[in-house]
């Protein structure tokens, strides 16, 4: 039984999302809290690529709703791919709860903010890198795809490890956390972030033990954060 798992970037609706590894996970979880960290439902590639919601997205969306009635905290942190959704911030039903960001309290009483993470860094949505970067994530996807099936490689993975990716990602990990560093002048004081968007999960510890974790997405890398008893770790599906 883990107290919180955080989940981020599992793009329902769209062939990207691996629910063949998605739905067993969800079905045999078992935490006290559930954390979507954003882009759960892909609203934007739906609408834009006409792509189908199928049975496996809706049993893997009943999985959800299941542990809510089961009585897990389930708290939903809308990303830059449910723009469409963002008019149901504030709305809550039993323990389900529909957010912009959320302040998660572990049972060692550290602070950590969460956020989906597309508004703030330079290569945030909106910005032209950011388009620049989608637009080139849309092309590889479907190629990534065929690689897998055909031969067990991941394009994707290879690309994030070239030099000016891990620059970009780098970028983006240290905009976020300070982004949520310099919330502790001005709201709570937090002991770390934990973000999904950039579909690249890792745990880092950056200055004064400042925490940064990026949950991953279930696209490529199928994996998860988890929490129990104040430690965190990432699992891969």
């Amino acid at each position: 039984m883990y107290d919180t798992v955080f989940l981020s970037d599992v793009h329902l609706g769209t062939a990207q999302c691996n629910t063949d590894k998605l739905l067993p996970f969800l079905t045999g979880l078992e935490t006290r809290k559930l954390v979507l960290v954003g882009d759960i439902v892909d609203i934007y590639s739906m609408q834009k690529y006409g792509q189908r919601w199928n049975r496996e997205h809706t049993a893997c969306a009943r999985a959800i709703l299941d542990m809510a009635g089961r009585g897990v905290e389930i708290v939903y942190i809308l990303g830059n791919h449910e723009q469409d959704f963002r008019s149901y911030i504030g709305f809550t039903h039993d323990n389900i709860s529909v957010v912009h960001e959320y302040v998660h309290v572990d049972s060692t009483g550290r602070k950590y903010l969460c956020l989906h993470g597309d508004e703030y860094s330079r290569f945030s949505s909106g910005s032209w890198k950011q388009l620049l970067f989608m637009k080139g994530y849309e092309y590889v996807s479907p190629l990534n795809r065929l690689f897998k099936s055909l031969f067990n490689f991941s394009l994707v993975n290879y690309l994030k490890n070239l030099p000016d990716a891990r620059r970009f990602i780098a970028k983006y990990e240290n905009d976020i956390y300070l982004h949520a560093y310099q919330q502790c002048r001005y709201d709570e004081v937090y002991d770390g972030v934990i973000c999904g968007h950039i579909h690249h999960p890792a745990i880092r510890i950056m200055d004064d033990n400042f925490l940064y974790a990026c949950c991953g997405d279930w696209v490529d890398s199928c994996t998860a954060l988890l929490e129990k008893n104040g430690i965190y770790c990432i699992e891969k599906y």
